[in-house]
């Protein structure tokens, strides 16, 4: 209805700018609608005046951005809404949800519930890993047992199945007690993360972001940002799904046998509490490698936003350096705090995978006849590859990202329609202050590019290939 009001306006309008350039009187109007507007009453005219008025505002608001029309509280509302709230909620299941300062009654009632919460979700994964060793689950290959004779027998009339031990196959140093150790480790420091030292740096980063997209030149990132976090957040779903189903398939495929209880009449409660501790130990870890992922992901479109305002001059040089400076803090905190749990994670997954990958190819298999190689023990070892290597792909398009911005300097200094009126002295600042910057993703101290991770990706291609052309596969 408002563009028809403004189509009708400026046809009315249009059409007495060229009566009044043929016939012009001494008061502006045209006799004819002079003659006419004298024959209508006093009310009626000034009722006629205010539509004439209310029709020109609104055209005037119909031709305003919609990006305009957006303030800093919906922006911050719909940011809350449509991703912070309920990825708190989940990290809230996880022990890992950051306290709020806001009401000090409120903030102590909960801070009390939050830490018993985790102190929960702490205890659930040690009561798993001893699970895990009680049962022999190791979570490169699934369940794995070896006979072992005993060495005292009282009489000879014992059966064969009596005089052998089971135990689990393996060391058990390093394939029980150290994964589950750095596992536990990486979760305590990220309750230290969340909780204590930086509580609310996602929230911080996540605002930031949404409020650098209002613009007219990210018109529309806002929603696309929502789809690729909730994108992110749904693959870690997916992929813990997987690992549980993957879990329930190894243990409907096994004889489990549990240490020290053999002959227990709780064996189907202990199996029952092992899937569940196996899948909080993979929502754990698949929590803080999503939250990774996301942080990286916003400070992705963070250096976009930026890349943007300042080609487009919606941004003065000095603010954009400003934020440049506080966008170098976030990273600081991506590489230094968050990024060594998700190393220690890495760690353990990709251990995980190499012992994997040998058990597929039969070299640490202690009977081939009695622990065959599955379909789905080579899909726990892809699901555990998969895991590893996410953090690198998204560091290593952060670190993409950053070296584009190193080159904004040059196309804003020969970009001759926007900064024509800028002196030259501010152009070249602006590219010597870019050409100077050295940002990177980190893993494990160590800048991650994406020509590194096809360097690998082609060796490992090579090296799969020449294994089967040998036959070990």
């Amino acid at each position: 209805m408002f563009s028809f009001q403004v189509q009708k306006y400026s046809t009315r309008s249009s059409k007495k700018m060229t009566l009044a350039s043929n016939n012009e009187s001494k008061n502006g109007k045209d006799p004819p609608q002079q003659n006419y507007e004298e024959g209508i009453p006093e009310s009626v005219r000034s009722r006629l005046s205010d539509l004439r008025m209310q029709s020109t505002e609104i055209g005037e608001i119909t031709e305003m951005p919609d990006f305009e029309m957006l303030n800093t509280s919906a922006i911050l509302h719909y940011c809350e809404h449509k991703i912070l709230r309920p990825y708190l909620r989940l990290l809230g299941v996880m022990g890992l949800k950051p306290t709020s300062n806001d009401d000090s009654q409120r903030c102590t009632c909960y801070c009390i519930f939050a830490n018993l919460h985790t102190c929960q979700v702490a205890i659930f994964m040690c009561i798993g890993y001893i699970l895990q060793y009680m049962a022999c689950f190791r979570r490169d290959r699934g369940f794995c047992y070896k006979t072992t004779p005993l060495k005292f027998q009282l009489t000879s009339s014992i059966n064969e199945e009596s005089s052998k031990e089971i135990t689990c196959f393996g060391n058990v140093i390093f394939s029980y007690l150290i994964p589950s150790i750095l596992h536990l480790v990486a979760y305590v420091y990220t309750v230290y993360l969340f909780r204590i030292k930086e509580n609310e740096q996602l929230q911080n980063l996540m605002e930031r972001a949404f409020l650098l997209s209002s613009n007219s030149v990210n018109r529309g990132n806002q929603r696309r940002l929502v789809r690729i976090l909730w994108f992110f957040i749904a693959l870690s779903l997916v992929w813990i799904i997987i690992n549980m189903v993957t879990v329930n398939v190894l243990m409907a495929q096994e004889s489990i046998i549990f240490q020290w209880l053999e002959h227990s009449q709780v064996k189907i409660t202990l199996k029952v509490l092992l899937i569940i501790c196996t899948l909080l130990h993979d929502m754990v870890q698949g929590t803080i490698i999503t939250s990774y992922c996301l942080q990286g992901q916003l400070l992705l479109a963070h250096l976009y936003f930026l890349h943007e305002k300042l080609l487009h001059h919606t941004l003065p040089p000095i603010d954009w350096m400003k934020e440049i400076s506080e966008f170098r803090k976030l990273l600081k905190y991506f590489n230094d705090d968050l990024g060594p749990a998700v190393c220690i994670y890495t760690v353990v997954n990709l251990s995980w995978a190499a012992a994997g990958t040998i058990w597929l190819l039969r070299y640490d298999n202690s009977n081939i006849q009695t622990n065959p190689v599955t379909w789905i023990e080579t899909i726990n070892v892809i699901l555990w590859i998969l895991i590893s290597i996410v953090p690198f792909i998204q560091a290593a398009r952060l670190t993409t990202a950053c070296s584009m911005i190193r080159s904004i300097g040059h196309e804003v200094r020969i970009r001759p329609f926007v900064y024509q009126s800028t002196p030259g002295e501010d152009l070249d600042t602006i590219l010597l202050y870019t050409s100077s910057l050295k940002m990177y993703a980190r893993l494990f101290r160590v800048p991650i590019t994406g020509r590194y991770l096809c360097l690998l990706l082609s060796i490992g291609s090579i090296l799969i290939l020449t294994l089967g052309q040998c036959q070990f596969f």
